[in-house]
């Protein structure tokens, strides 16, 4: 049930993203505090800041079960659909190298959740093969 409550977070995340980004693209540049809450006050940027706090709603439960050090590395995956939504809907470009960055992210996440363990926060329990550090240096738990 988590997992899917880290999609939901992740996406909301992204779907914020978009919807700033729709609301700074009739805002023009911010030059200063009164264009800045000008910018705020714009409709698709006020529903990028409810999606923020709506996913921020998901993302405290999948932390309160999670270990931190596990499931802030998914955050990425966030990047990745922004990067995909903003080709879709703004026709912007990506560089061969922001290519070559997204697959390295990819990667990355492929290794920690195959090699990560998102242990049990709740409960104090933690992967089998974590290591507690003590005084005289670390030991296995």
């Amino acid at each position: 049930m988590r997992a899917s409550f880290l999609v939901v977070a992740i996406t909301l995340g992204a779907l914020g993203q978009i919807a700033l980004k729709l609301g700074m693209k009739g805002a023009g540049e911010i030059t200063g505090p009164a264009a800045l809450l000008q910018a705020v006050l714009k409709p698709y940027v006020l529903l990028g800041l409810a999606l923020y706090a709506l996913s921020t709603c998901f993302w405290l439960t999948v932390i309160s079960k999670w270990q931190l050090s596990y499931a802030y590395p998914m955050i990425a995956i966030g990047y990745v659909l922004v990067v995909f939504l903003s080709l879709y809907i703004f026709k912007e470009s990506v560089a061969p190298l922001q290519w070559l960055g997204i697959l390295l992210m990819i990667g990355g996440l492929v290794l920690v959740v195959t090699f990560g363990h998102s242990g049990d926060v709740a409960s104090g329990h933690a992967p089998a093969a974590a290591h507690q550090v003590q005084a005289g240096g670390v030991t296995p738990r």
